[in-house]
């Protein structure tokens, strides 16, 4: 089969970027070498893609929800990305050209489809984005990563697959981290780089609970902008341990008995790959309000439960009841277990490579 050239196009957050980094790397290993990617300048998408594969700059214009005035002048502005955007595919020739969302996305996959490129779309969230749900109409097949999210999409041919994810080290590899005592129960807590201000809150609230716990270890990930005022609040805690941001957090999750997250796509993936149960706390403010349907999906499939920034804090009260019932937390791992897909990026390559060399 002729080798296959390849344009990944992501961007926004890491949640778009990093399935397509996975699917890429999956790629790699079954034989492709051309692989390319297109984003914008000075962005999240060229800081992750750029040391390890050809980057090409184009230009994006995400829709400003709520504001008339501000969208004014956006057709205008879509019609430059569309025209930068078919540049960067003319260039590149490439024969496919896979999306993951974002609205840094559509201009590629506008420009490809009408150039008549096969296109694959991946979707992570339960609800979705603006850019896949427009750029469908140009997909030859759509990968989604659970029943929940087949919904959105009136597409011939979408298919189930999980969350692509980068390939995550077996827990046997993983030493357990020196906070987590092996007599003591280990509850991570994920806020990311930058802390998440709703759990923070409601874990600060719960510190005396939490301290009188001596059976309980907490690893706090408060992160970096927090970290300073939440010691000078609390002070130094014999259990709890209040971190900014963790270069090894798969060791964590490995060895974590339960953790506590936003429901991103892709750290709920790493989450469920693990197959670790959770609680999740869906970020507010999220495009469409989709962490709360990932959240959601997942709680009905028995793998975590939801608490929303808004309810009256019963955070700790629910890992005090999941802690003291272990037959619980077995059933929530085996659910979680079931719904992660740790290789969903291998699929995803496998069945692209196999309709291109069919088509």
């Amino acid at each position: 089969m002729k080798q296959k050239r390849f344009l990944f196009v992501c961007g926004g957050t890491g949640g778009h970027v990093f399935p397509a980094l996975a699917i890429a790397e999956s790629l790699k290993k079954m034989g492709v070498t051309e692989i390319h990617f297109a984003g914008r300048p000075n962005s999240m998408e060229e800081r992750l893609v750029s040391p390890h594969w050809p980057f090409h700059e184009i230009t994006a214009e995400p829709l400003r929800r709520g504001s008339f005035v501000r969208n004014l002048a956006l057709p205008f502005k879509l019609s430059k990305s569309y025209i930068n955007a078919k540049r960067v595919v003319e260039k590149i020739n490439p024969d496919v050209v896979v999306a993951t969302g974002g609205y840094v996305s559509f201009p590629i996959v506008l420009a490809a489809g009408r150039l008549g490129k096969p296109v694959y779309i991946q979707e992570q969230n339960a609800i979705a984005g603006v850019a896949n749900k427009y750029g469908a109409h140009y997909a030859s097949m759509i990968f989604v990563t659970s029943e929940e999210a087949l919904k959105a999409f009136q597409h011939p041919n979408v298919k189930v697959v999980g969350n692509p994810v980068r390939e995550l080290p077996p827990k046997s590899s993983l030493s357990r981290p020196p906070e987590f005592a092996k007599d003591k129960k280990a509850v991570f807590i994920v806020g990311g780089s930058q802390g998440a201000v709703g759990i923070n809150n409601k874990i600060e609230e719960a510190i005396g609970r939490i301290t009188a716990r001596d059976d309980v270890n907490v690893v706090w990930q408060a992160g970096a902008k927090n970290i300073d005022a939440l010691h000078k609040r609390i002070g130094i805690l014999p259990n709890v341990i209040i971190c900014s941001f963790l270069d090894n957090i798969y060791s964590y999750m490995a060895h974590a008995d339960l953790i506590i997250s936003r429901a991103g796509a892709s750290t709920l993936a790493e989450i469920l790959a693990f197959g670790k149960p959770s609680i999740l706390l869906p970020y507010p403010h999220a495009t469409a309000n989709h962490q709360e349907h990932n959240a959601n999906a997942v709680e009905k499939a028995g793998a975590c439960l939801v608490e929303l920034d808004s309810d009256p804090n019963q955070l700790w009260d629910k890992v005090e009841a999941l802690l003291g019932d272990p037959s619980r937390l077995e059933e929530m791992s085996e659910a979680a277990t079931k719904l992660g897909a740790p290789d969903a990026a291998d699929k995803i390559a496998a069945i692209i490579l196999k309709a291109e060399c069919e088509s």
